[in-house]
C-alpha cells in the first residue's frame, strides 16, 4: 500500500435509520473526496484521469511499489495503454 494511504473499516448500521442516513452521507463525502484525489493525482503526475484512477487503485493494494507506479506513469505519459492492474 502506498505510504500516504491509511486503511480503515466501517461498520454499516443497518438496524438504525438515523445512523444509516449519517453513514450514507459519510460515504457520499468519501466518494467525492476519492474522485477529487484521482483528479489531484492526474494533475500531479501529468497524466489523464483514467490512468490516475488505475494508479490510485494500485496505491491501495498490498502489491503497490514505487517501481510499479513509475512504470504505469511512464506508459501513460507515452500514450500507451496500461496493463490490466486487476491481475
Amino acid at each position: 500500500m502506498h505510504p500516504d494511504l491509511k486503511p480503515f473499516s466501517i461498520e454499516v448500521p443497518i438496524d438504525d435509520p438515523v445512523k444509516m442516513d449519517e453513514f450514507s452521507k459519510a460515504m457520499a463525502a468519501q466518494q467525492e473526496a476519492h474522485i477529487k484525489y484521482i483528479g489531484d493525482v492526474a494533475k500531479e503526475l501529468g497524466i489523464n484521469e483514467d490512468a490516475a484512477n488505475d494508479i490510485v487503485y494500485l496505491r491501495g493494494r498490498s502489491r503497490w511499489t514505487q517501481e510499479k507506479e513509475d512504470y504505469l506513469v511512464k506508459l501513460a505519459k507515452e500514450g500507451k495503454p496500461l496493463p490490466n492492474i486487476m491481475e
